[in-house]
């Protein structure tokens, strides 16, 4: 939870620049990519090749480091259909190289860049979210018996630490939305964690998000591939369903079908059990009241200049009318969507 909580590397780019050259041979132009706590760049080559180079917080284990590349080695060696990113070897083969940087030993790898369109802005159809829900099944699945010591990584977005942020519930300025949130805390308290022990568990992408989904440039678009996987963790398979139709958002009527088909599509691939269907509404909440918290908790200790943090402020007022259009048509309704969504087919 330091990791998330710290501030990201800032290596100039230069010196990026002639790391990348010297280690994996890659020289190229860099433009920098805005992200939670890692130092992300793009790589342009001159050959026209395009590459992604990260480097990790200064906090991050390198177990944790390490757990992202194997994880993303397995899902290329078990043929996932979902384009991701692929891990470029150093030139001496190394998955991951270090950087000396202010006292401190970085870690720096390079992933090759997925083409496409983030899904950022963009109002997903029914088709295009079941075809979400389809991808993201194809990657867990992929996971499944998938294990590695850093795959139980401490961070505040893991959803079974959801009552770590139920302590930082105080930082929401409005009354009333503060005692909404914390009415979904309550309730994930009472109601999923107790269930949790029964429920099918794996490694789990944790954070399919529309920054992380990137769609091809048509108009009715596809998915085109899926990135960072820096927040995966080991927890119940129904979290990362719950996960990403909580970012398909909408305040309008009939705005549950998106995340209804995205669960559907979910299930058209790796059938839910009713025991997970029967959380999804409330994890949705938790979500969805985690995003909140943690926005406007980082907004009191994180300075002006945080382009990642004013990106996400961007979309704190759809996650508090999502989250209001939730609890109004509350859990059977969304159950009643879901089950006519698989129905459909």
């Amino acid at each position: 939870m330091h990791v998330t909580s710290a501030p990201p590397p800032a290596l100039a780019a230069e010196t990026v620049q002639r790391l990348l050259k010297r280690d994996y041979g890659v020289d190229g132009t860099l433009s920098a990519l805005v992200s939670e706590r890692d130092q992300n760049f793009r790589v342009d080559t001159r050959d026209g090749r395009r590459f992604v180079a990260k480097i990790a917080n200064a906090r991050e284990a390198a177990e944790v480091t390490d757990f992202q590349v194997e994880a993303l080695r397995r899902l290329e060696r078990c043929g996932c259909p979902v384009t991701i990113p692929r891990v470029v070897p150093a030139i001496d083969g190394a998955s991951v190289t270090t950087v000396a940087w202010e006292g401190e030993r970085l870690h720096l790898r390079l992933v090759t860049w997925v083409p496409g369109k983030p899904l950022v802005g963009l109002s997903p159809d029914a088709g295009l979210a079941r075809e979400l829900g389809e991808a993201l099944a194809h990657i867990d699945a992929g996971l499944r018996g998938f294990a590695h010591p850093g795959d139980r990584q401490e961070l505040l977005w893991d959803m079974q630490r959801a009552l770590e942020v139920r302590e930082q519930v105080a930082h929401v300025p409005d009354a009333a939305l503060r005692k909404r949130v914390a009415r979904c805390f309550d309730d994930f308290e009472s109601q999923a964690l107790p269930a949790f022990p029964s429920l099918r568990s794996q490694v789990i992408h944790n954070d399919l998000n529309p920054a992380n989904v990137l769609v091809t440039d048509e108009t009715r678009p596809r998915v085109a591939g899926v990135i960072d996987f820096g927040d995966m963790v080991r927890a119940p398979l129904v979290i990362d369903v719950a996960i990403a139709a909580s970012y398909l958002r909408s305040a309008e009527e009939g705005g549950l079908l998106p995340a209804a088909a995205l669960v559907a599509g979910f299930h058209s691939v790796t059938p839910l059990r009713d025991d997970e269907l029967s959380l999804v509404h409330g994890l949705i909440r938790t979500r969805l009241a985690t995003t909140i918290v943690m926005m406007y908790a980082r907004l009191s200790r994180r300075d002006g200049d945080d382009d990642w943090l004013h990106a996400a402020l961007r979309t704190e007022d759809s996650a508090e009318r999502f989250l209001a259009q939730l609890e109004r048509l509350g859990a059977e309704r969304l159950g009643a969507m879901i089950w006519q969504a698989i129905r459909l087919g």
